[in-house]
């Protein structure tokens, strides 16, 4: 699809599996325990990171231009393996005057990054620029109760995240920690008038951790003081059975981000000091609904209908807030629109199943226009790392159907049904989205 380094070699491993135990001690109370790892490996050889480097990096002789690039232009091997694993028990319990929820979850995550740099277009070994190991450790509980009086409930929360950071630097010897404690509360409100209609409000604290990097020095091992992204979260909205084949949701919501993670000078750039300063704000309309039309073609036919649409006309910055694209580090972008923050998002399907257990699904998924910079430049510049995103519609497709001597299901899916050519992201260049996909498989069930 138009890539000019045809030595680019990506493959990837990854492994998942989760365990899940539930058991009712009482009428009234529920006991469960979800056991959870992944891990994945990542081998990526590739001949630039961006276009300031090869074959544009003056300093390297042996790569001055495209017409080096697949003899001695060299390349870099992007090498990572990710691992991660936790442990999640939660208990509900009902009692006179609604319902609580406890829970606690242990999560751990690690990291091994290492860059070496080939000598030639399609190297597989170099030297080691790059040996580090990333780890975090989180542990964070919650806990809710829903009061029921009469046809209102209320829903008070609170949550308790504490995460401890690690990092190591192997080439250098150096290695640090960090760690951070937050709680974040919420309330939710809702009111059911009748069975078929239900009014609800809520207002949540939104967090996010900063990564590794972000707070411990990779060349000293020093902590780096960075809080916690944060956000309030609003939303008021209503959801209506207008009959027993038609649904209807529709929700206000609003996102006032503030402490969030950016360079803490208006220098900026790649490896600039990062402090807590950015503010965000975003709110919208979203209106969904599901229309079910049984005994179609006789009772062993059903078809539905499914539609999500999400109208955000406010994505922008706020305070004082500068460009991160190098030569514009001056220029004010505050109320200028966030990129990847399209307007529109529409998310329709149409479904079929059978009695007999299969069932299928047709879905179109349409994207408006989006932003690629925080300039909110139109036009697309030469290294096509600024301009607009064109809108966009892509077309899925899945059949199902179970194997009930294997207690399995088989499954045939097709992404990108029409094998579209869309771009999708721009900060590296033009990239684009993913060719037409074809997967079949089997999933079992134990």
């Amino acid at each position: 699809r138009g890539n000019p380094f045809a030595n680019d070699f990506f493959n990837a491993d990854r492994w998942g599996a989760s365990a899940g135990h539930t058991w009712a001690p009482r009428r009234e109370m529920t006991l469960s325990t979800n056991l959870y790892g992944a891990v994945f490996r990542r081998d990526w050889w590739r001949q630039s990171s961006n276009s300031r480097q090869r074959p544009n990096d003056s300093a390297d002789p042996l790569c001055g231009g495209m017409a080096n690039l697949h003899s001695t232009c060299g390349n870099e091997g992007r090498l990572r393996d990710y691992s991660v694993w936790g442990i999640e028990p939660k208990m509900r319990a009902g009692h006179r005057l609604g319902e609580a929820d406890f829970g606690l979850r242990l999560h751990f995550e690690n990291q091994e990054r290492i860059q070496q740099n080939g000598q030639t277009p399609t190297a597989r070994a170099g030297p080691t620029v790059e040996n580090n190991r990333r780890q975090a450790r989180a542990v964070s509980s919650f806990a809710q109760n829903q009061f029921r009086f009469g046809r209102w409930t209320v829903t008070p929360g609170l949550r308790y995240e504490r995460v401890h950071y690690r990092r190591l630097n192997r080439l250098l010897s150096v290695s640090g920690e960090n760690s951070l404690t937050n709680l974040i509360p919420g309330l939710g409100v809702a009111f059911n008038p009748s069975d078929r209609f239900t009014f609800f409000a809520g207002a949540h604290r939104g967090f996010a951790p900063p990564r590794v990097e972000d707070v411990i020095n990779n060349s000293t091992g020093a902590s780096i003081e960075l809080d916690p992204e944060l956000s309030w979260n609003y939303e008021a909205g209503a959801r209506a059975r207008l009959s027993r084949s038609l649904r209807l949701e529709a929700t206000l919501f609003r996102m006032d981000f503030s402490n969030q993670i950016v360079p803490s000078s208006v220098a900026g750039g790649l490896g600039a000091a990062l402090t807590n300063a950015g503010e965000t704000l975003h709110q919208g309309a979203e209106l969904s609904g599901r229309w079910d039309w049984r005994s179609a073609l006789g009772t062993r036919h059903s078809f539905h209908l499914r539609g999500a649409w999400t109208w955000l006309p406010e994505a922008r910055y706020e305070g004082q807030r500068y460009s991160t694209i190098p030569g514009f580090s001056r220029v004010l972008v505050t109320r200028n629109r966030l990129p990847y923050a399209p307007e529109h998002l529409l998310n329709a399907s149409l479904g079929y199943s059978h009695t007999s257990g299969l069932n299928a699904m047709l879905e179109s998924v349409l994207t408006g226009r989006q932003f690629g910079d925080d300039l909110n430049t139109r036009n697309g510049t030469p290294d096509g790392q600024q301009g607009i995103l064109p809108g966009n519609a892509i077309w899925n497709a899945t059949v199902n159907y179970p194997v009930e001597p294997l207690r399995a299901s088989l499954f045939f899916a097709v992404k990108n049904l029409l094998n579209r050519t869309v771009i999708v992201d721009r900060s590296r260049g033009l990239l684009p989205g993913i060719p037409r996909l074809a997967q079949v498989g089997l999933q079992f069930s134990f």
